[in-house]
């Protein structure tokens, strides 16, 4: 199996743990991006506006990739798809400990 499909693999499997993002999580990413001005967070809006409506994983896939990919490796090193950082705030409400 060549890596892209491996990685997709891991995306499938972080989206299925992941929540649809709000429209308050949507925002965030939109003022994240007004402050950074940066593909990596042009990217991340992409992918939450795609999530939150509904578009088909396939899609959000081939049009966010950067961000997708971000949450394949995340799923592929620690087994979640979330950063570290927010992960560890989360806790025991993070999506990959609620899903055990």
């Amino acid at each position: 199996m060549r890596r892209k499909e491996v990685m997709r693999k891991y995306y499938d499997q972080a989206t299925k743990l992941m929540s649809r993002p709000s429209f308050s999580d949507v925002m965030d990413e939109v003022e994240e991006l007004y402050k950074d001005k940066s593909l990596e967070e042009l990217y991340d809006v992409i992918h939450s506006v795609g999530r939150f409506v509904r578009l088909p994983d396939t899609v959000v896939w081939h049009i966010a990739k950067p961000t997708a990919m971000k949450h394949a490796v995340r799923m592929a090193d620690r087994g979640c798809p979330r950063s570290k950082r927010n992960c560890d705030l989360a806790d025991d409400k993070c999506c990959c400990r609620k899903s055990r």
